[in-house]
């Protein structure tokens, strides 16, 4: 009746498109394209959090090493037993054990004549860890003393590099300082 139940072809809707139809239906490679698309932002956050992880636990055993270490120096066992720097290195490393490298850690310790006087800052020139200028002195009682421990961490993803890099050739400065006054003993 007056032409209401004919089909008429309706422009764009006819034999041509039915290819795109087919395509938007299909759905095999919807799984790899999508993955495709979102792997390498998705690893790249992976990566950044496991190499930030491991210089934040680096850093926290390289903060009880040095805590430790520090009670020796300031309840005067250091100076009584005469402790040589290499033994002292021993007692420190002992309690890093598996993530550094005991060799690469650089200590200061030394006496000062006041708080105002320690240092706060990474010893840092051009872009190396500068440590001409190391002591290790065992301290006498009522001194007061800061013992800083260093170490250079090598990153290993490169586009971490630009973020966590304060050393030239790809590494992390993890420092850590105990200040204290030495005990009367």
């Amino acid at each position: 009746m007056f032409g209401l139940n004919k089909k008429v072809p309706v422009a764009g809707w006819g034999r041509r498109s039915a290819l795109p139809r087919l395509f938007v239906r299909a759905r095999e490679g919807t799984a790899a394209v999508e993955f495709a698309l979102l792997a390498l932002p998705f690893f790249l956050i992976v990566f950044a959090i496991l190499e930030t992880a491991f210089i934040f636990i680096g850093n926290v055993t390289l903060e009880q090493a040095v805590t430790k270490a520090s009670r020796i120096v300031r309840t005067g066992n250091v100076a009584r037993e005469n402790v040589s720097e290499a033994d002292f290195r021993k007692m420190l490393c002992g309690e890093i054990t598996v993530l550094m490298s005991c060799d690469n850690i650089k200590l200061d310790l030394r006496s000062y004549s006041d708080f105002a006087s320690i240092p706060t800052s990474a010893p840092i020139v051009a872009g190396a860890l500068s440590e001409g200028d190391f002591r290790f002195e065992r301290g006498n009682a009522g001194q007061i003393m800061a013992l800083r421990a260093f170490y250079e961490w090598p990153l290993f993803t490169n586009f971490m590099e630009s973020y966590l890099s304060d050393l030239s050739g790809r590494k992390h400065l993890l420092m850590s300082v105990s200040v204290f006054q030495t005990e009367p003993f």
